[in-house]
């Protein structure tokens, strides 16, 4: 009869305990690589996230980032721009202001591309320009948003949460396309700059 020690068991289940966890690492490993591969690949997103993600692409050759862009860049409509009109009656600081129109523009953007993603297109070519302009009222802000409704214009009227300097609610910026600049302009032109 053969007879073990404790040790002997105890060296077998520290063997199977040790080929266990190596096993696990590498099934680990290569699971994660092939979710990781799944999930980015078309399966799981959206065109319109790609075309989002890509036009901010950080992996992209530093290159990329040197593009120069044509200030007088047209197609068939003429130049593209984005106004955000900015209530100067609140006095807001700048610090404000900056964020307000942040707002203001993230928000035509969203609407735009999935509205207009050929204007969106046109607007990136052409170097994103924005023009900030003032007024003096809600109301005039209300009429230009309105002008440009009229005009099937894009717009984003931004009201403040007011946990800051004005009150909760407010209309403080509006913004305006992108669009060709001679569309905008017959609703701003009369606007001064800020």
């Amino acid at each position: 009869m053969v007879t073990y020690s404790g040790d002997f068991f105890m060296d077998q289940v520290v063997r199977l305990s040790e080929k266990n966890f190596v096993a696990g690492l590498v099934a680990g490993f290569f699971g994660g690589l092939a979710l990781g591969w799944l999930f980015s690949s078309s399966l799981f997103v959206s065109n319109k996230v790609k075309a989002v993600s890509n036009a901010f692409d950080s992996t992209k050759d530093d290159r990329d980032d040197e593009r120069s862009f044509e200030p007088g860049c047209s197609d068939t409509e003429g130049e593209y721009k984005m106004v955000l009109v900015v209530r100067n009656d609140l006095k807001m600081g700048k610090g404000k202001v900056a964020a307000q129109c942040s707002h203001a523009t993230l928000g035509c953007f969203q609407k735009a591309c999935e509205q207009k993603p050929d204007s969106v297109d046109t607007w990136f070519t052409c170097g994103q320009a924005k023009v900030v302009c003032k007024c003096e009222s809600a109301d005039d802000l209300e009429q230009l948003r309105l002008q440009a409704k009229r005009k099937g214009l894009t717009t984003c009227l931004i009201r403040d949460a007011g946990r800051t300097q004005i009150e909760p609610g407010s209309k403080t910026v509006l913004g305006i396309g992108p669009a060709p600049s001679r569309l905008i302009n017959e609703i701003t032109r009369h606007l001064k700059l800020y």
